[in-house]
């Protein structure tokens, strides 16, 4: 074990860091705190420890705040001159453009993603725990269906802020982590078994079904599915959605084009709009204010009351939605609910009482919420992170060949170390339609011949016209190179015209390697 390892959940609504190793335990003694990774909370007065809001605000003098005190004051400065706004940065990590924030002023995602990660490293080195050693080296979280771009954005952010990435890993992966571990018995409690962890918070919903191999030596994800831009913050608009209607019809003589030219409270709207929707997961209802929602001579104001019924109807099909991916991903590994030993919920969506009643129907009394939902991600990557277990290749990768054979890329069990590469001779046999087809397939299951296609084809020009003869000069190298993002790389060259193709496999499923 590490001296110091670090963890960190980069999150749409919300981030966190977290640390373990070996000095950590030192420092905290024998308390019962060291039994699990620290963790860098926002300590607010009221509401007590929180994570890190991913808010990022930039003042008129060009300083940059983030975190709570961004999001406070989002609900009085939004739309005021000079002040402006950046939340859930996570969800521009594809885009190729950059987005407006400041003054006329444009910037990457990263750039914004940037200050984020500065705030964690700023927050977390005054910690005494990190006493003598630097917030540097970190092992970071990613979304299940994250492509090899977004990553590449996280890398760059961290390394402007002056972080290292040491590795990533599946959100829903470290949060499983995060729960069955123990400092002297590690993951022991998982040899043999297999768990489903269903992570929903802010800004996705990722499910993984992971199994542990009767010796302990291997954590291998078995499947994965998810669901992007049907989480929280969608539940929070969804609200919104029903409030604004509700004062509508409060107020007859106002239309949709009124709120949207009159309003100056929106980012408050969503704010309390979302401490609305928490409440409800333990109260029966709530009431939503929003003073001075609606400029004007008489300013009015919001104020609704939400019944916990009436919030469980309006995400009622994103709900079924959720549990149909969850079906989804047993499908995937060809196993059934009753397969399953453990269900773990993690994220905030899924402290929601509707949600958990919804899965309990599919696996009964299996289904349990992790210790911190908030936290469990970043414990995860720490702990990975301070234990130095190597990230291996879950699932085999290939392309599946004339006749349906099914080549490897990569197979399971292979680390996941970046650089390492293969080489391989292809040749076109049938150049027919003028490609050379690349259909990339997995095979779910360990020795079965059943493979599955990921939904990706390269196509590769060859000649139509060429003698049998000479169809050797239709010959292609192909190279299988696993990235520093945990993406294969599968670059082919044509020896014949000497054009290169390449094609990223972002689905690559995720496994370690605990011995």
């Amino acid at each position: 074990m590490k001296k110091i390892g670090i963890g960190i959940d980069f999150g749409t609504t919300n981030s966190l860091a977290s640390v373990w190793g070996s000095d950590v335990i030192r420092v905290l003694g024998r308390q019962q705190e060291t039994r699990r990774p620290v963790v860098f909370w926002h300590k607010d007065a009221n509401a007590g420890n929180r994570p890190h809001a991913s808010v990022v605000w930039f003042k008129p003098d060009d300083s940059v705040v983030v975190g709570f005190e961004a999001r406070r004051n989002m609900q009085e400065l939004s739309g005021t001159l000079g002040h402006s706004f950046s939340r859930s940065v996570k969800r521009s990590l594809e885009s190729k453009g950059d987005i407006l924030t400041h003054g006329g002023r444009r910037f990457e995602p990263f750039e914004i993603a940037a200050h984020i990660f500065s705030h964690l490293k700023k927050d977390a080195e005054v910690h005494p725990t990190l006493h003598g050693h630097k917030f540097e080296e970190c092992v970071v979280t990613v979304p299940v269906g994250f492509s090899g771009s977004q990553r590449r954005q996280i890398r760059r952010a961290m390394e402007r802020a002056g972080l290292v990435l040491q590795g990533f890993i599946h959100e829903p992966f470290a949060a499983m982590v995060a729960h069955f571990y123990h400092p002297e018995r590690k993951l022991a409690a998982l040899r043999g078994k297999r768990v489903m962890v269903f992570d929903w918070g802010g800004g996705t919903l990722d499910v993984c079904l992971a199994e542990g191999s009767l010796d302990g030596s291997t954590l291998y994800e078995l499947a994965h599915d998810g669901i992007a831009d049907h989480a929280g913050d969608d539940f929070d608009r969804r609200l919104m959605g029903n409030l604004r209607g509700r004062f509508l019809e409060r107020h007859p003589m106002l239309t949709s084009d009124d709120i949207d030219t009159r309003c100056r409270a929106q980012d408050r709207f969503w704010i309390n709009a979302e401490l609305g929707k928490i409440e409800l997961s333990t109260e029966e209802s709530v009431r939503v204010r929003v003073p001075n929602f609606l400029d004007g001579e008489v300013p009015l104001d919001l104020g609704e009351t939400v019944k916990r019924t009436d919030f469980e109807e309006m995400i009622d099909s994103e709900v079924k939605a959720a549990a149909a991916c969850t079906l989804r991903c047993l499908e995937k590994a060809r196993l059934g609910a009753s397969s399953i030993d453990y269900v773990l919920m993690v994220g905030g969506t899924s402290l929601i009482p509707k949600v958990r009643r919804q899965l309990e129907e599919i696996f009964g009394a299996k289904v349990q919420i992790t210790f911190e939902p908030d936290a469990a991600i970043a414990r995860g990557a720490a702990i990975v992170a301070a234990e130095e277990w190597k990230p291996v290749n879950a699932v085999t990768l290939g392309c599946e060949m004339a006749r349906g054979e099914f080549f490897s890329f990569l197979d399971r069990g292979r680390p996941l170390v970046a650089s390492s590469s293969q080489k391989f001779i292809f040749y076109c046999t049938d150049p027919r339609d003028g490609v050379a087809n690349f259909i990339f397939c997995k095979k779910p299951v360990s020795g079965d011949n059943v493979v599955v296609p990921i939904g990706a084809i390269l196509q590769v020009p060859v000649s139509t016209e060429r003698p049998a003869a000479y169809r050797d000069l239709d010959r292609m190298l192909v190279r299988s190179i696993v990235t520093a993002d945990a993406t294969l790389m599968i670059d082919v060259q044509h020896t014949g015209t000497n054009h290169s193709f390449q094609h990223e496999i972002s689905d690559v499923s995720f496994g370690l390697q605990l011995l």
